[in-house]
């Protein structure tokens, strides 16, 4: 297959076709199409055919004398005696036989022989001699004078075996596309008399194959759908060889089966799109982008994609970009973008919207060709830069990060863009970001700080960036890590654009890839990523990827037996920590006591062993200690390794529950007195958040009876601290500052007396009664309001759903609980990946529906107006 880019056309003229020099080496030569390549017959072939028959004269005449029919079998024998003067069906049965003869010896080929053929019988003759040849149908017998073969000429029948003989058609063909105009015309009136005679398929395609150039004959072959286009048995699919226009490709490749079109040769695919031209490109896209899932290679994709970049027309290249997910595809892609950089930069500036993979091959094509980019008005995002000094030490490494990998080419990523400033981060800080993504197992406190500091849209964008750039490369060795880095930080968009990877991989033999890509989906964790893994095991149709895909499926529906929310309260694990809330880990010879701090963080303590052989609590440690060799090696590596899961997980669950916990409180959310106490109070994790929070419970009308803290020693207390009892039938819930009202001030105090830190703003909370000014006037006081992107981005994390137009968010949507919605409207809308294209948005619209702000809880419209406060700039 030609691959690779020849040369930049630069400013050559960009429609202009002309054959790629680079087919002319692997497409079979045709008189009067495409570039012919060179072609030299064999210069001694006459003596190596004399020598192959001559070696093995007696065996040849003794098969000879045994085959049939008599007429063939004695032409056969006159050739072997003067193959001077052998008639062409002669010159074929003795071919033939030499080769059954041969079949496992050295020496025979088919083109030596079509070149001794045509050095002492002619074109005419060596023409003919090759369609008597390839359409024998090869049965043999064994009888009193040996074996002999059938040597029915021009017979060929249902089902024959023509391989090596077809050899002989592509010889005969080099030869007649450098043949007279004389000897052309005098073969073409004598294959005529054998279609004319023969009438069979088979051998009519065989004489097409030979001289595409009469139309009249293709076209003829084509009308007639074959018996079975099984390719080892037919000639059927040698028409391929014979197709010069878009509709006669377009019909060859509707007659074959879809499993059989892989079976085509690639050559052969290159020597069509030579001979038909741009025109082409949408049956070539049809085969390479839809067979692919009934018996299709993903070289075969590759292939087919390849013959795509060479074709200049808007339509082959569209066809490319619409497909960038398909193997190959990206490779043929940018290669295309090299060789037409013009129309590349104006079809994809027109179209980067389109997928988030067409967007990097615009970033990477601009990269490339910056003038284009400035005269299609493309740019580069132009964010300002974060100074590295103001950044965290996690972004500072004292040693130098290791470099980067050839194929991930960092100035085309997206941008990483703070969460306060939504300032990008500077290149040298992309580069530590993309050393901690790359290591096996990320150092989960580096994560945390990444994550608290780089938008959780923009760090989106770019994990969904690193795995594209690893896509584009053809998945090079070493990186999937990028792969893993789309489960640390990837959302709903990152999931539903894996679907489709993950589908193929199996397909591609990179099984261990699409588990890996299960993995992530389950690691989003969104009920969206959890609705395309359902999808996928519906989907799945290799057998062993699809057992897989159950057990995955089996395992997320086993935790799903319960509501999301129920769930989300009982999957969280306790990493073995006990009713006391410390972990104790025995080295054998020592032990350490775990305490978790405020933030669900480990805290290491010395043990020290009481009488009864159990650790207690001592001085703190820095950090747990490797084992060492005076340890029990089976108890030390057992504790160390829970002491990491601990670490890594422990900042996760609190990072998900503090939001979870939040959102309880804003939507209300109730427990059983039973539920509370074994999800809140009981459990060892749980306990720190809801420890610094203020409960209640609820009347049937939704206000408070009694308010209360989870005190040290897991008893209930009021603000006066006070013991609290509370009914087994009572409904508990966070208690919103509103719902508060005038005792709001009196926890507040509480809290500060006991140097409680809240995971949340709960108790200075800024909220908005339903006798707020604001309330008299509705929504309408936020239209025409400046906001920046970075404000709005904010929106998500408070329910607020992104909706696009053309792949671009032009509103937020957020629900309530009740029923109806809240639509946001935004002008200019906000670029999916690249968010600060704009560093200003105007609300246009804000639009309460299915209800109105009265009707709405006091709760829920005190929420909606916080969010819609915090989007005032200044």
């Amino acid at each position: 297959m030609a691959t690779g880019i020849e040369r930049d056309r630069g400013d050559l003229d960009e429609d202009a076709w002309e054959v790629p020099a680079a087919w002319s080496v692997v497409s079979p030569p045709v008189r009067g199409f495409g570039t012919d390549r060179s072609f030299t017959p064999a210069p001694s072939a006459v003596e190596l055919y004399g020598k192959l028959i001559g070696d093995r004269q007696d065996a040849l005449r003794n098969a000879l004398a045994a085959s049939w029919p008599a007429r063939s079998a004695e032409a056969g024998a006159a050739a072997l005696a003067d193959p001077g003067s052998a008639t062409a069906v002669g010159a074929a049965a003795l071919a033939v036989v030499a080769e059954r003869e041969h079949l496992h010896g050295d020496g025979f080929d088919w083109a030596t022989i079509v070149d001794a053929w045509v050095a002492e019988r002619g074109v005419v003759i060596a023409a003919e001699a090759a369609v008597i040849a390839t359409t024998m149908i090869r049965a043999y017998r064994d009888g009193p004078a040996g074996r002999g073969y059938d040597l029915t000429p021009l017979y060929a029948g249902r089902y024959f075996y023509h391989f090596s003989s077809l050899t002989a058609l592509q010889r005969a063909r080099e030869h007649l596309a450098a043949a007279t105009d004389l000897d052309y015309r005098a073969v073409i009136a004598r294959l005529g008399e054998i279609r004319s005679a023969s009438g069979i398929l088979q051998v009519r395609i065989a004489t097409s194959y030979l001289v595409p150039t009469e139309q009249s004959w293709v076209a003829a072959d084509l009308d007639e759908p074959p018996a079975d286009d099984y390719w080892p048995h037919t000639m059927y699919a040698c028409l391929a060889g014979a197709v010069t226009t878009a509709p006669q490709l377009e019909t060859f490749i509707a007659r074959l089966r879809p499993r059989n079109r892989g079976s085509v040769p690639t050559a052969e695919y290159i020597g069509m799109a030579a001979r038909v031209g741009p025109e082409a490109a949408k049956t070539i896209a049809a085969v390479a982008f839809v067979d692919h899932l009934t018996g299709w290679y993903r070289e075969n994709t590759a292939d087919l994609a390849d013959i795509l970049s060479y074709l200049p027309t808007d339509e082959a290249f569209s066809l490319l970009s619409q497909n960038l997910d398909r193997y190959g595809v990206p490779t043929a892609a940018m290669a295309a973008a090299q060789r037409f950089p013009r129309r590349a930069m104006r079809l994809l500036s027109a179209g980067s919207e389109q997928s988030a993979a067409v967007g990097t091959l615009l970033r990477i094509h601009a990269w490339r060709h910056p003038h284009l980019a400035a005269e299609f008005g493309v740019r580069l995002p132009d964010v300002p830069v974060v100074e590295p000094a103001e950044l965290p030490d996690v972004f500072r490494p004292r040693r130098k990060p290791a470099a980067v990998p050839p194929w991930l080419t960092v100035p085309v990523l997206p941008p990483l863009l703070t969460v306060d400033s939504a300032r990008a981060l500077p290149e040298s800080a992309v580069h530590v970001v993309c050393g901690l993504l790359a290591k096996r197992t990320p150092d989960h406190a580096a994560v945390e700080q990444l994550s608290a500091v780089v938008d959780p849209m923009s760090m989106a964008g770019f994990v969904w960036g690193l795995f594209q750039a690893w896509v584009f490369a053809e998945y090079p060795a070493g990186g999937i890590w990028t792969l893993r880095a789309v489960g640390l930080f990837g959302d709903d968009e990152a999931a539903r654009l894996l679907v489709p990877l993950i589908l193929q991989w199996p397909r591609q033999s990179a099984s261990a890839r699409a588990v890996t890509g299960l993995d992530v989906l389950a690691e989003i964790g969104t009920p969206a990523a959890l609705g395309h893994l359902r999808d996928i095991g519906l989907r799945a149709k290799q057998r062993g990827f699809r057992k897989t895909v159950r057990a995955k499926l089996d395992a997320v529906a086993a935790r799903h037996h319960i509501t999301t929310d129920e769930l989300a309260d009982r999957s969280i694990p306790t990493f073995g920590i006990g009713k006391n809330g410390r972990l104790t880990l025995d080295y054998g010879s020592r032990g350490f006591v775990i305490d978790l701090d405020e933030q669900l963080r480990p805290v290491v303590l010395e043990g020290r062993r009481a009488d009864d052989g159990s650790w207690t609590a001592g001085p703190r440690r820095k950090t747990l200690p490797k084992p060492a060799a005076q340890d029990d090696r089976a108890l030390a590596a057992a504790a160390y390794n829970q002491f990491t899961v601990l670490q890594a997980e422990a900042k996760k669950v609190a990072r998900e529950q503090v939001r979870r916990l939040e959102q309880a409180m804003i939507a209300g959310r109730h427990w059983s007195e039973q539920a509370f106490r074994e999800l809140f109070v009981d459990h060892p994790m749980l306990r720190q958040l809801a420890r610094r929070l203020v409960w209640a419970t609820f009347g049937p009308d939704g206000g408070i009876q009694q308010s209360f803290r989870i005190a040290e020693d897991l008893t209930l207390a009021d603000v006066n601290d006070d013991l609290v009892a509370i009914a087994d039938d009572a409904e508990v819930g966070i208690a919103h500052p509103l719902q508060l009202a005038s005792s709001a001030s009196a926890w507040a105090s509480i809290f500060t007396d006991y140097a409680m830190l809240q995971p949340f703003p709960q108790l200075d909370r800024s909220f908005w009664p339903p006798d707020s000014a604001v309330f008299a006037t509705g929504l309408s006081g936020y239209h025409n309001l400046d906001t920046a992107p970075g404000r709005l981005l904010a929106l998500s994390h408070h329910g607020w759903r992104r909706e696009s137009s053309d792949g671009a968010i032009d509103r937020m949507v957020r629900p309530l609980p009740a029923g109806g919605s809240v639509h946001l409207r935004i002008s200019p809308s906000l670029e999916w990946r690249d968010l600060m294209r704009y560093s200003t948005h105007t609300i246009i619209g804000v639009e309460l529906t299915g209800t109105h702000l009265h009707a709405v809880d006091p709760v829920t419209a005190s929420e909606l107006i916080r969010e819609l406060e915090a989007l005032r700039v200044g």
